[in-house]
């Protein structure tokens, strides 16, 4: 210790010297085939890829000294398809169409555990690994919000709940050529089905008061001169939910009451999206997890040959091009962009670009 600085630590860690290399062992199984003189290909691929002898931490009793020890131990399965299709749609003496489609999914799953234990965290054995589990509202056995009758607030769900997974169910591309004499056009949509995204930017915005949504009840509230916005949800009024140690229900006596008890809107804001997980399906307007499926429209390319219009000898080739990337995008998150990585450390959206060059060969 120097100055009030921690210059030398302990490792929290034991480290085990008797462990051995992770290992991997995959296979895979293709079948390609070209039909119809070459203008239609089809490729199909099969792969499995197990991962064994994972290094991972093992929680251990901190009257050690220590807070946990590597060990070896579970294994993870992937298993996944891909498919890809080109085809010469049209070939005409002065028009051409050339399209390819691809289609991808993957999952991959937690099939051991170390020490035959029925659950590793939150996951159980044959579980997808990317499943994601958050702290989220304490609700009714239908999916209602419960929040006080004194506060209009909810409550935390001491047990993690599961909003999804954060893989995509599978995702697709398609490239499409056109070529009308000099001019040439390409144009590629791609997308991803499935899979959830969590939203920091989102759950900022509504804490700092710049969520487009923000100021929805502040007019009201200050006419009024007391809060006016109750939240859509119900008040227990008897009974009580009994749970075991991971959150499975054993009883569940509670009676509820529509709730009417309104809350600051600032409060409410500050709490419920930020506070917690919320899912679309609970709230449109305040969820902070989204589905992250879309479309988007990854490029869109004009050409023309001017090879023969310019009439320059020394040129083999003279093009010029116009350009777009990322120009419009179909989706079911609000705000963000689910085709940028994730969203847990207040993303940035995907950059759209829009040019022209010229092309010139020697």
């Amino acid at each position: 210790m120097y100055n009030g600085n921690s210059k030398v630590s302990y490792p929290r860690t034991i480290v085990n010297p008797n462990i051995k290399p992770e290992k991997s062992t995959s296979f895979e199984l293709g079948l390609s085939s070209v039909f119809l003189k070459n203008r239609l290909s089809f490729d199909f691929t099969y792969y499995n890829i197990v991962d064994e002898n994972q290094i991972i931490n093992l929680n251990i009793s901190e009257a050690s000294g220590f807070a946990s020890r590597k060990v070896n131990g579970n294994q993870y399965t992937t298993n996944g398809f891909e498919v890809m299709l080109s085809a010469n749609a049209v070939r005409k003496s002065n028009f051409r169409w050339d399209l390819g489609l691809n289609w991808t999914t993957s999952v991959k799953k937690l099939t051991e555990i170390y020490g035959g234990e029925d659950k590793y965290g939150n996951y159980s054995q044959n579980e997808r690994i990317d499943n994601y589990y958050a702290t989220g509202w304490m609700k009714t056995a239908d999916g209602q919000l419960i929040v006080s009758a004194e506060t209009g607030l909810p409550s935390k769900d001491p047990n993690p709940q599961l909003f999804g997974h954060t893989d995509p169910n599978w995702m697709f591309g398609l490239q499409n050529h056109f070529k009308y004499k000099n001019l040439s056009l390409d144009v590629d949509i791609d997308g991803s089905i499935g899979g959830v995204i969590r939203s920091l930017s989102v759950e900022k915005m509504w804490w700092g008061g710049k969520h487009p949504n923000s100021v929805e009840y502040r007019d009201a509230e200050y006419a009024a001169g007391h809060p006016v916005y109750v939240p859509d949800a119900v008040n227990v009024i008897s009974g009580e939910l009994t749970t075991d140690t991971e959150g499975n229900v054993i009883s569940d006596t509670r009676e509820y009451q529509t709730n009417e008890t309104a809350v600051s809107w600032q409060t409410w804001s500050q709490n419920y999206p930020y506070r917690a997980k919320v899912s679309q399906d609970e709230s449109e307007t305040f969820a902070n997890i989204f589905d992250r499926s879309y479309v988007k429209l990854r490029k869109v390319a004009f050409s023309y040959d001017l090879t023969n219009l310019m009439n320059i000898n020394v040129f083999k080739k003279i093009e010029a091009t116009a350009y777009g990337y990322n120009l419009a995008m179909w989706k079911k998150a609000d705000i963000i962009d689910p085709d940028y990585g994730d969203d847990n450390n207040l993303q940035d959206p995907s950059t759209r670009y829009v040019g022209m060059g010229l092309t010139v060969t020697f």
